[in-house]
Parts: structure tokens; sequence; C-alpha cells
């Protein structure tokens, strides 16, 4: 071991550092270099000592920042999993070695401190849609000559954002009266605050409310975590889920405090039990004293699933929520691709959305208008009950405090883009058919669960777990092999599935992403 630590040294691989408070063994900590050099050494403490897991996890991070070749690459991972195999195998006890005191840190800074982050943040899901670019980042070499790698991962349109989101600009930036630099009020600039109410009436069906405009629907979401929850009151979330809703909660309450993960009604239906939410519900009223369900978050159109979450499922989940006083979060981001209504009507001019006080809609300006650079979002809450009114006026705190406004330049594209009007996006909309389906006869040809495409912009597919179980290594192969990439359905709490996007290409591209995709899965699950 000394003669191990010493070599270590000698090539400044790692650093030893001393804790004179605690009798423990010196704290070995790992810098971001040499990681190719460690392996052989690394593999041997791993099978001799009990070194925590967080040191094989600091590897694994510095490995994965590095710009080295595949190979290389590939140990810490090859690694991690003889450590997850050993470790699990092993009645062995970390008492001589406590986890707390490993801790990320960059030797070349010399301090003799230790820089820890949060607990909270450490355990928070890594975030799915940077891996897969990293994933597809590396692999573009590949497919310089060969068309370049498609992707069927991250939830965006093809199409550019409204003229006249870009004339509103033009025109903004050219004024000589412009203010785009200042400051504007918490909820949004009210001309587009105007404007919304307007939408919101016409379109949503939601009347007497507040509005507040936000830098994106993720931070929406976050506003509302952040104002409902803390230690004694705990979130829903229906399996599969949205990834970042899974990550707001992590890093604000933790999951053990925050996290309810609700079932499908099925195992391939990817539609909410509202039977075991009414379940949940009366038994909690039956343990006072203890932490209860105090907000269910409900994605319609679904993100994930792309499935239009039927109208009674909804409904029930409004009338439980009211009888038991839980506030519910509908977001409804994906408001504009209702392709079950699209089927009945020519002009679907409206997406009718809950306007009981205890709901709370959630909408985005990223999807139907492509705005997802500008980052603009908005919430809209109740102005009928005191309750309504002072759960908003207590998220105005969270407003002021992380964005302080939205960017008020974000917002001038956004009162474009309403005043384009809603038939633009449907419009638009209609030009996803041919890759929705090429997709799904690429998912139905070789697998035999697929779900979704009644909604939002994506279908889920459920691998053959005989033949293959580790989806991110899948979407990792379809990237490397076939040039085309997906979401991995365990990062949605889902595993052995994956969620494939059908807008993110134009209909020509998509439907040649489609044969990609096809060919990879077939052949990927023969061997």
């Amino acid at each position: 071991m000394l003669h191990l630590l010493f070599l270590c040294r000698r090539h400044q691989c790692f650093t030893r550092i001393h804790n004179s408070k605690k009798q423990t063994p010196p704290i070995i900590i790992i810098s971001s270099s040499h990681v190719c050099s460690l392996s052989l050494i690394l593999l041997i403490l791993l099978l001799c000592y009990s070194i925590p897991k967080v040191v094989v996890e600091a590897l694994i991070l510095s490995a994965a920042r590095t710009r080295s070749s595949r190979s290389v690459r590939a140990v810490p991972h090859l690694l991690f999993q003889k450590y997850n195999v050993f470790m699990s195998s092993a009645n062995t006890s970390n008492e001589n070695f406590p986890e707390e005191d490993f801790n990320l840190h960059d030797s070349q800074q010399g301090s003799s401190s230790l820089l820890t982050v949060g607990r909270k943040i450490q355990q928070t899901a890594e975030p799915c849609v940077i891996l897969m670019k990293q994933i597809i980042s590396e692999y573009v070499p590949l497919w310089i000559d060969r068309g370049g790698i498609y992707s069927l991962a991250q939830g965006v349109v093809y199409w550019k954002p409204p003229p006249m989101a870009y004339n509103h600009i033009l025109e903004s930036v050219s004024s000589s009266h412009s203010d785009l630099h200042l400051y504007n009020p918490a909820d949004g600039i009210p001309p587009l605050v105007s404007a919304l109410r307007e939408k919101l009436a016409k379109e949503n069906g939601l009347t007497d409310i507040n509005v507040m405009v936000t830098s994106g629907a993720n931070q929406a979401y976050m506003n509302c975590i952040l104002t409902l929850l803390d230690e004694n009151k705990k979130c829903v979330l229906f399996r599969p889920y949205y990834f970042n809703h899974l990550m707001a909660i992590q890093m604000t309450v933790g999951e053990k405090d925050g996290l309810v993960v609700g079932p499908c009604l099925d195992d391939d239906s990817g539609l909410p039990d509202v039977d075991w939410l009414q379940r949940q519900l009366e038994d909690q009223e039956r343990q006072q004293g203890q932490a209860r369900i105090h907000v269910v978050t409900v994605v319609d159109p679904c993100n994930p699933t792309g499935l239009k979450i039927p109208k009674d499922i909804i409904q029930r989940i409004i009338d439980l929520c009211k009888k038991h006083a839980v506030w519910v979060i509908m977001d409804v981001t994906y408001e504009h691709f209702d392709h079950s209504d699209a089927a009945s009507h020519d002009s679907p001019a409206q997406f009718l959305c809950h306007n009981d006080p205890h709901v709370i809609n959630i909408f985005s300006f990223s999807k139907g208008y492509s705005l997802a650079g500008f980052r603009v979002g908005y919430i809209t809450v109740s102005n009928r009950t005191e309750e309504s009114r002072t759960m908003y006026h207590q998220m105005l705190k969270v407003q002021d405090t992380i964005p302080i406004c939205a960017s008020r330049i974000s917002q001038i594209a956004a009162l474009g883009s309403l005043r384009q009007g809603r038939q633009w996006v449907i419009d638009k909309v209609k030009t996803l058919d041919v890759g929705r389906e090429a997709v799904k006869e690429a998912l139905s040809s070789s697998l035999d669960t697929v779900i979704g495409g009644s909604g939002a912009m994506y279908f889920m597919a459920k691998l053959p777990t005989d033949k293959y179980r580790d989806d991110v290594e899948f979407a990792r192969l379809l990237v490397r092999d076939y040039g085309v990439a997906v979401i991995p359905g365990s990062f949605c709490a889902a595993p052995g599935w994956i969620r494939v996007c059908y807008s993110n290409l134009e209909p020509t591209q998509c439907v040649a992403a489609a044969a990609r995709l096809a060919e990879g899965i077939r052949n990927i699950i023969k061997t």
C-alpha cells in the first residue's frame, strides 16, 4: 500500500492530506490529471481495500472531462463496474473510511482545506441531455463523412421562431426609447403579461389568475418546488417522469425527504395510477404528524411518454387533490402538441386547462414557438382564494432571488410570438406527421412495446431485457455505430426503455434518422 501511494505521489496523481481532528487514515484526494496512469493502481486499491464509492466516482468524473482516446476513457467505466460487483458481494464495513471524508480536490491549488459541495447536489441525478451531448461529441469524428450524427434525443423543434418574434426584437433594439437594459417587474413586462392573460382566457380557459413570466418552464417548476416543499411536505412524480423535475426536488429538499414516485397503471401503459394516489392520500389522513404528500406533478401532454393523458384521469387527480388539500402542478409545456385532438379538428384553437384554485399551470415558449434559447416560460396561479393568492405572493420571493425578472429581450420575442398567433404553431406541428410515423415504424419493427405519439413529441420503447438491459450503453452504441442519438429511459425511472424525439429534425432528415434507428435496434438486440 505504501509503495502504491509513493508511486501516486511521485507522479503527482494523488494528494495525501492528514486530518488531525479525526483518528482516521490519510485521505486520498484525486486530481484531474494522469487518469490513465492510475488505472492499474486503482484496480489494486479497489480489490484490496474498502475504498468508498465517492473516490471511484471522482475518477470517473475526471476521466469524463478529459479529451483522451476512447480506449483510455473506457478504463474508469470498466473499473467502476468491477468495483460495484466487488462491493456488492463483500460483507465489509467502511467505518474506517467515512464517505464524508473523501472530497474532490484540486491538488494544483496547494490549499490545505477541504472544499466540499452540498450533499443534496451530489445526490442529484446527472443531467442526461448533457451526457448524450458528450457522447455525441465523442463520436462526431466517426460520422463526419457519413452525414453526421442525427439527434433524436433532446426535445426541441426543427423550425425557427416566428418572424414577428425577431421583428419585435429589431424594433425594440432600434428604438431611441429602448429599455432593454433595464430590470422589469418580477411578474413580466406589462405588454406580455396582458397578452398572456388574453391568450390564457381564450385558448386555455383560465381567468381570474395571477401570471408570472419565468426564465423557461424549468425555472417555473423550480419556483413552485421552492415555494411549496420543505422537509415535511413531499411531491409525487409519476413514473416515468421528466428528469429535470426529479432533479429540482433532489437538489432542494432531497429525494428522501421530498419525493414520492407513483407507479403506472401497469408497467407498459405510461399512465398514472390514480388508485395508488387515492390510497396514499387516504392513508396519510389516518397518519397525522408524519410527512405528507403536499404536491402532485402531472405533465400533459406527457414528457417522456409522448402520451396525451385521458381527461378522466386528469380530472380524477384534480378532484382527489382538492379533497385532500394537495396542490397540483400541471406542466402543459406541450399544449400545442395534442395529436389526439388533431385527428378531429383541422385547427385546434384551444387546449383547455384547469382553473381550480389548487392547480398551478406551467407553460413554455420553448416548444411550439421554438424560443428554447430565449428561455421564456410562465406560471398561472388562481386569484380566487386566500391560499392561492398567498402562494403566488410567496413565490415572488423566489422569483426576485433567482432571476429577479426574466430577460426583457426574451420577453419581447415572446410577445412577438404570441402576436404571430396559435395557428402558426399548429401549421408547424402538422409537419411532424411524417417523422412521427417513420420513428414509430422504426421502433415497432423490432420492439414489442412502444408507447406515445398521441401527445408532445416523443415515443418510448421497451428494450428486450432478456437480450439487452443497459439502456445507457444501448444509447451509446446507437450513437457510435449507427449515428443516431436517443435518451436512455433509466433517467426517467424507466430502465430498459429509450425515449425518442421526432421533432428535432426536419421531415426528410427525420426519416433518414429513423432508418438508422431501425437498423441499429435490429442489429444491437441480435448480438
